[in-house]
């Protein structure tokens, strides 16, 4: 045999090994696409699916539905029947009463010349106080103040609310942006997986390596299954903040974007300290106290009352006996047990006790300005970032992928190009969800919102709070 004929030979005997692996790879390949399929099927939701909505459609139906902001209307609808009752304390009180009866023995009647066994009887009285140490003036300021009190606090509560539904909001959606990444990480060891065989087959590559890749596998799969049991959870959190039962979902535009805010840090702090809900609701609350103290000072002062009324009594009807009588009466209180001085104690007490909650609220709001600023500012800077280090990861992966074909790398440096670029991507999701987080904080401690600094979440950002102002009206 020639040694062109044994070459021939070993060229078919290559050729058909060649042909031999790729049919096996593409076999393993196909294997490993069912398995993951498989996988992924698996981890799919269950039951019935989440409703979709956008960030304006969440708004609005947490408007409607909240408990804890249902809890806070009852309370400024109190305090309106309450100031409503302080008003009535300026008007006469006029009452009226009839009466009838028939006994089985006569008596003698009203004239006490004839029995009867029947009689008929009415009287119409009315009162009013002419002075009551103007108590009713101080109750009036009170209620009035109380009513303020209670508007800036359900104010607080639907920006509170407001805060809450933007909070489950942008934490669905950045468990599903996570969910994507651990999704491209599956993908991406499953190619490596796939790169490494190959590797093997060639003798590029060691048994070791095999096996390194396909734990990474295993883990980037048990990683997917936890970040898609974190999205489902979020959505029944969501479905919590809109007080609704059902699940309730992102739609499927919702994503997280980084605005510059246009609030430095300055005017953030005058503007709290000027509208800040907590602020305003707080300050009111101890006016409406210092009104209570006045109320309680009242007791000491003299009474005058003005009553008259007009009756008739008979046992024939209509009656002919008719009368009337008013009647001017004064009160001065000398000596009440102390229970004027212990109203009075306690009125102060809790005036003073209000003060020091406007004091609270007011530092309180100063810090946590400054810390959801700082926060914002932060996740400006830091997305800027993580975006970079998303783009140099990407290429540190690709370099490191043909470093390690050409035996240049180790799996190790492989699979720590792969851990760098998945780190990157949940940084960037991460540094998104905390500005969005900052915001709606700011939005929530100032009491207005401020759409110059909108991201796009399925809708503008501010739009949600543009559609509570409006529902507010």
């Amino acid at each position: 045999m020639t040694t062109y004929t044994m070459s021939a030979l070993r060229g078919c005997a290559a050729a058909l090994a060649l042909l031999v692996t790729a049919g096996g790879l593409r076999a393993q390949q196909m294997g490993a696409d069912t398995a993951l399929r498989a996988d992924t099927a698996m981890m799919q939701e269950s039951g019935p699916p989440a409703r979709r909505v956008t960030l304006d459609q969440a708004v609005t139906i947490a408007m409607q539905n909240n408990p804890a902001l249902t809890q806070s209307r009852a309370s400024l609808d109190q305090a309106r029947y309450n100031r409503l009752a302080a008003y009535g304390n300026f008007l006469p009180s006029i009452s009226a009463g009839y009466g009838y009866s028939n006994s089985s023995s006569a008596r003698l009647d009203v004239t006490q010349q004839s029995l009867t066994r029947t009689s008929y009887s009415f009287q119409l009285s009315g009162s009013y106080d002419l002075f009551t140490g103007l108590r009713r003036f101080s109750q009036m300021k009170s209620a009035n103040l109380n009513v303020e009190a209670q508007q800036d606090a359900y104010r607080q509560s639907r920006y509170q609310t407001l805060f809450d539904v933007k909070t489950a909001y942008f934490n669905a959606v950045a468990n599903r942006d996570l969910v994507a990444v651990q999704a491209a990480t599956v993908q991406r060891q499953l190619n490596q997986l796939n790169f490494v065989r190959q590797q093997l087959q060639l003798g590029r590559s060691t048994r070791s390596d095999l096996l390194s890749s396909e734990v990474n596998l295993n883990n980037a799969k048990l990683a997917l299954l936890n970040a898609q049991n974190s999205a489902r959870a979020s959505t029944f959190q969501l479905a919590q903040a809109l007080g609704v039962d059902q699940r309730v979902a992102p739609v499927a535009g919702a994503t997280l974007e980084i605005h510059t805010l246009s609030y430095d840090r300055q005017q953030l702090q005058s503007i709290a300290q000027s509208q800040a809900p907590s602020v305003q609701s707080a300050r009111a609350s101890y006016q409406s106290a210092q009104a209570q103290v006045s109320s309680a000072k009242s007791a000491y002062l003299p009474n005058l009352t003005f009553s008259g009324g007009w009756a008739w009594q008979n046992t024939d009807f209509p009656p002919e006996n008719r009368s009337w009588s008013i009647r001017l009466t004064g009160s001065i209180p000398l000596f009440n047990g102390f229970q004027r001085e212990s109203q009075l104690f306690q009125a102060q007490a809790q005036a003073d006790a209000a003060q020091a909650q406007e004091r609270s609220a007011e530092l309180a709001l100063r810090t946590n300005i400054d810390n959801a600023y700082n926060q914002v500012q932060t996740a400006i800077s830091g997305g800027d970032l993580a975006q970079k280090s998303v783009e140099l990861s990407q290429e540190n992966l690709r370099v490191t992928q043909e470093r390690y074909r050409l035996g240049l790398a180790t799996i190790l440096d492989l699979q720590q190009a792969q851990i760098n670029l998945q780190q990157a991507q949940v940084n960037l999701v991460q540094r998104k969800f905390d500005y969005q987080l900052g915001l709606a904080q700011l939005e929530a401690l100032l009491g207005e919102p401020l759409p110059q600094a909108a991201g796009d979440a399925g809708s503008n950002a501010s739009n949600g709070s543009r559609v509570m102002e409006k529902d507010g009206q």
